[in-house]
């Protein structure tokens, strides 16, 4: 706090020397930020134009000084024309509004590309756009430029797992992406290199903006979704929304369930003095509930001032009563033992979050604070039956509980000076794990270890346009300790604290239809807490499974160039990891014969990113192309020799959406990654093909149903080859029952989105837990 409360008192003595200017902030209804609005200067009483300028991302804008301007004019498509008279050198807070006129048989034109880079980030805009009707966030982000993935399970291109945010308000499951619909959506942002005022463990950032509430009352969301395959699954979903002045009142239930099938055919090898190898199939069929509960209560005094509270309740269950594994293991080719595993699992994971916030504005300074609570537990259950025919019979049993618990607390300040904006803030995150492990048969040790962590940070970010060359530059200070306990004892040699210090920095510079941003970032990566679980986990009587509480952060430096022109966009980065978490493989201490499958840090890894992607329409057809190669520079130690596993992989995407008369809708999308190396794996190709066709019904365009047949070919096939110092692991023909016929139906009434501005905090480690 008092590093803080230091940068603080720096600024305001620096906001006292900047020179005098006109400024102001432009906002919605909803306290939004309106970017990118006309702001021109006029003089009285020939209304004679002075100056002009745009809004930038907070809303902010400036011009020097002019005493001949008296009247300021403010438009954005959308929003009516406003005029307002120039007092002083500070305008305020302006409050945009909807232009709520009804237009007939209107068709617009133009020619702003759908996807475009603007302040460092790709932006798509979804509204107007052809992605508006295709059903839910989660169809919308499939079709992004640089998002791979689908049903919430999303990577940036070369970067990884992207942290999401709604209007600010950060996405604690990214269940909520599927209950948030396409034809909410204003915008998408897909920042590639996140800046200082990002947790430092964030290595990408999806910005999601939605169209701003009309209207009040009440009003609901209501989707049901079914999925026919080879199993059935099923999903529902309830929003509510209440407002009235400036009360807004949530909630929302969300339930999905059903049963999804998996076949394995796994082969290991082991080169040790005595070689033998290890060949399973397994099957399961899975059984699957989740259970979602929303309310939430939000209030605006005014447009300068707003505060609110929600509460979040889930739990997802598994049980997979059929889990069926046959097994036979040989010695220098010759059999030693064939036997057959019965699985019995059993998982629970609820938690429970709660979320409060303040966001306002003080003069030109604005404020935003939040605070999190989290608790949570899961708790595993399984029961491993072996029938040998060499070995004799065995019966394990495994009970694992975990409970889990975070505090966090973060503040924003965010002021204009000279001609950009200066943003600070403060983070600390207190989190705990408790870890419970037992094993009946005492095969495997019974463990209670417990983690506790503290993580205090503050950040400095300041970001300024200059001519057509925009600049940033940031500093992030995190201080980590973090506590190891075993039967309650403290682990001094797994306990370690972490001073760093992140820096940012970045330029970019646009001119007409010609974009480009580069940027430099220093990041973390802090281990999950599964990363950290020391339990043994059994898989069968010769592979066990754990985490290791010996793991150090991953430190990666970052240079991404992000370029745009027309249509097209262009990605380049280069990413250097120190101590890089890879999964390996190795011999049990105990018996050289048991192998356990583990993380270790690595000293370094290097990768490159290329990526280009076509976003142009034509006539009905919307295309959205991407092409694209990630390549590591990585090698280990394998039987006694350095392999290299520097085989590049190459991505596609093409994703066609149809626009035809009567509200019809028709999207055909192909996805291929091609073989190639990714840490000390090598990855088989994969392709799917998926097609759709959705359609509008009654006057008010309220009703929608949606048929898809995801997979059309059954394609889909997970193959990897895992290297380990002696041993290699093959799982091959993985397959999962993904080829299914999904039929949605929504309807929404009087659909007035939440105004809910909170921001979350502590999301890092919401993540770890």
């Amino acid at each position: 706090m008092r590093l803080l409360v230091s940068i603080i008192l720096s600024m305001t003595a620096v906001l006292q020397l900047s020179a005098q200017s006109l400024t102001g902030k432009l906002i919605d209804e909803t306290q939004q930020p309106m970017p990118y609005a006309n702001v021109v200067l006029l003089s009285l009483p020939d209304s004679a134009f002075v100056a002009g300028t745009i809004s930038d991302e907070s809303g902010t804008f400036s011009f020097p000084k002019s005493s001949k301007a008296q009247l300021v004019c403010i438009s954005s498509i959308g929003y009516k024309t406003l005029y307002k008279s120039c007092v002083g050198t500070d305008l305020g807070i302006i409050t945009l509004s909807l232009d709520t006129q009804e237009l007939g048989e209107v068709i617009v034109k133009g020619n702003l590309p759908k996807t475009r880079l603007k302040n460092g980030a790709l932006t798509t805009n979804i509204q107007h756009s052809v992605l508006s009707d295709i059903g839910s966030a989660n169809d919308v982000l499939a079709k992004v430029p640089g998002i791979q993935g689908k049903d919430g399970d999303f990577t940036v291109f070369g970067k990884g797992e992207p942290v999401f945010y709604i209007n600010g308000r950060m996405v604690r499951d990214n269940a909520e992406l599927e209950r948030l619909h396409s034809k909410d959506i204003k915008s998408v942002d897909v920042i590639t290199n996140p800046g200082a005022q990002y947790d430092a463990t964030v290595k990408a950032v999806v910005l999601i903006k939605t169209l701003r509430p009309v209207g009040e009352g009440l009003g609901f969301n209501v989707r049901t979704s079914h999925m026919y395959g080879k199993h059935y699954f099923m999903l529902n979903q309830v929003d509510l929304n209440y407002r009235h002045e400036g009360l807004d009142i949530i909630g929302s239930l969300f339930y999905s369930g059903g049963k999804d099938g998996t076949n394995i055919r796994l082969d290991e090898q082991a080169f040790l003095d005595t070689p033998w190898t290890l060949h399973s199939e397994a099957s399961t069929v899975a059984r699957r509930k989740n259970y979602k509960a929303r309310l939430g209560v939000n209030y605006l005094f005014n447009e300068r001032h707003s505060i609110g509270v929600l509460y979040d309740y889930v739990c997802y269950t598994t049980k997979e009563p059929h889990y069926l594994m046959n097994s036979q293991i040989r010695q220098e080719g010759t059999a030693f033992d064939e036997w057959t595993g019965h699985n019995r699992l059993s998982n629970r994971y609820p938690y429970h979050l709660v979320n409060a916030y303040y966001a306002g504005n003080i003069g030109k300074l604005s404020v935003n604070f939040n605070t999190d609570v989290r608790r949570g537990k899961t708790e595993n259950q399984q029961t491993t039956l072996e029938d040998s025919e060499n070995q004799g019979d065995r019966i394990v049993s495994t009970q694992s509980d975990c409970d889990n618990g975070l505090f966090a607390g973060k503040l924003v300040l965010e002021h204009p000076l000279w001609k950009g904006n200066l943003s600070l803030g403060s983070e600390y995150t207190n989190t705990y794990q408790k870890n419970h492990f037992k094993n009946e048969q005492g095969i495997l040790d019974d463990t209670d270890n417990e983690v506790k962590e503290n993580t205090a940070s503050a950040f400095l970010q300041y970001n300024a346009t200059l001519g057509k060359f925009t600049v940033g530059a940031g500093i992030r200070y995190e201080h980590n300790a973090f506590d190891y306990y075993e039967d309650g004892e403290k682990k001094t040699g797994q306990s370690k604290t972490y001073d760093n210090l992140f820096p940012s920095a970045s330029v970019a510079f646009a001119s007409g239809k010609y974009n480009i941003d580069l940027s430099y970032t220093r990041k973390t990566q802090r281990p999950s807490y599964s990363q950290l679980d020391g339990n043994m986990s059994y898989v069968n009587r010769y592979t066990y499974l754990s985490g290791n509480p010996l793991l150090k952060p991953v430190t990666t430096s970052d240079v991404t160039m992000v370029a745009s022109f027309h249509f097209l966009q262009f990605i380049a980065s280069y990413q250097h990891m120190g101590d890089d978490i890879v999964y390996i493989i190795r011999p049990l201490e105990e018996s050289p014969y048991i192998t356990h499958t583990t993380y270790e840090n690595f000293k370094k890894m290097d990768k490159i990113t290329l990526m280009l992607s076509a976003s142009p329409t034509i006539g009905c057809w919307n295309l959205n192309y991407s092409a694209g190669i990630i390549k590591q520079i990585f090698e280990l130690a394998h039987r006694g020799e350095m392999k290299k596993m520097n085989r590049p992989m190459f991505y596609a995407s093409l994703f066609n959406t149809f626009s035809l008369p009567k509200d019809i809708k028709l999207t055909l999308d192909a996805v291929y990654m091609g073989k190639g190396n990714i840490q000390n794996m090598m990855l088989g190709e994969n392709k799917y093909i998926d097609v759709s066709i959705s359609k509008k019904f009654l006057k008010s365009k309220a009703l929608q149903v949606k048929l898809e047949c995801l997979d059309v070919f059954d394609w889909k096939r997970n193959d990897m080859t895992l290297f380990g110092m002696q041993h290699v692991l093959h799982e091959t023909d993985s397959w999962t029952d993904m080829r299914r016929a999904v039929l949605t139906v929504r309807y929404n009434f009087n659909s007035s989105k939440g105004k809910y501005r909170g921001t979350g905090a502590g999301e890092a480690e919401k993540a770890r837990l």
